[in-house]
């Protein structure tokens, strides 16, 4: 599969001046808000890659670029940079150290420029969207740890690596709980369809995007109950679920650390996958 360097930088280019930063609202500017990973991972898609399951952070956005074609051509190394190369930075010893606000991800734009989503102006309206000569940019911010990427490992590659895939914090968490989970809380239905023979919903807040596969994402209505109008009247988009006692606990049965998912047996419906992070706070 192969990016479109320049569809990719003009995403950020054409969005200079609309978007606000934000770790909590779209993250991919549907919103006029967004952050680093939210940006990189719709501009990638929009520049021709696969459909993502969720909007990666920088912790798990090695997996998502690996797919689309990207190899990692250097690791705290310096490099001669190109355009179209996609640096991911940690404040910690590595990748797994860069959740949250612990990371950042951009595109050099040149040889020198760097433009990427960040909190360069304190988060004022519309700033979002920045550049900056990237020497210039790494000794302000000092990062202790670098990853470059470039498609198709096209120049050479000092230390050939496979993505970080360890877990990721959600992830870490549901195991150390010995792979347990409880899901009490409320969430939206977002799209109702007749998939496979069984009535099925999509909640984004569950998937983490709204770009869904039916097969992974979609969930039984029999399996949850209707909030807004009571089990009695037909579930509509909008109305408000919850599981039903016997799917609101119980075990993951596998996960996917490069897309920070968990996997859910459900009887006879098969497989459910769900975002970790969504499926933490249930």
């Amino acid at each position: 599969m192969t990016i479109d360097n320049n569809k990719a930088i003009s995403w950020f280019e054409n969005h200079k001046g609309s978007l606000t930063y934000s770790m909590y609202g779209s993250r991919n500017g549907t919103d006029g808000t967004a952050d680093c990973s939210g940006s990189i991972t719709q501009a990638i898609r929009d520049a021709g890659g696969s459909p993502y399951a969720y909007l990666y952070s920088t912790v798990t956005l090695g997996g998502y670029l690996s797919v689309n074609g990207y190899t990692r051509i250097s690791e705290n190394q310096s490099w001669d940079a190109q355009r179209g190369d996609i640096i991911l930075m940690s404040w910690g010893p590595g990748m797994a150290y860069s959740g949250g606000a612990g990371g950042h991800v951009g595109i050099m734009k040149d040889h020198d420029t760097f433009i990427s989503v960040d909190y360069w102006t304190g988060g004022q309206a519309g700033t979002a969207v920045s550049e900056h000569n990237w020497d210039y940019y790494y000794s302000v911010n000092k990062p202790a740890y670098i990853e470059v990427w470039r498609q198709d490992g096209t120049a050479p590659q000092p230390t050939p690596s496979k993505p970080d895939v360890s877990d990721t914090n959600a992830i870490a968490q549901f195991k150390a709980a010995g792979n347990k989970f409880t899901a009490y809380n409320t969430f939206k239905v977002d799209d109702i369809k007749l998939h496979n023979g069984i009535w099925q919903f999509v909640s984004y807040q569950l998937n983490g995007s709204n770009d869904i596969n039916w097969d992974n994402n979609g969930i039984p209505l029999s399996v949850v109950d209707n909030v807004t109008r009571g089990n009695d009247a037909a579930t509509q988009v909008g109305d408000t679920v919850k599981f039903s006692d016997g799917f609101n606990n119980g075990t993951i049965d596998d996960y996917d650390n490069a897309t920070n998912a968990v996997g859910i047996d459900t009887g006879e419906y098969g497989r459910i996958w769900y975002n970790a992070d969504a499926f933490l706070k249930l």
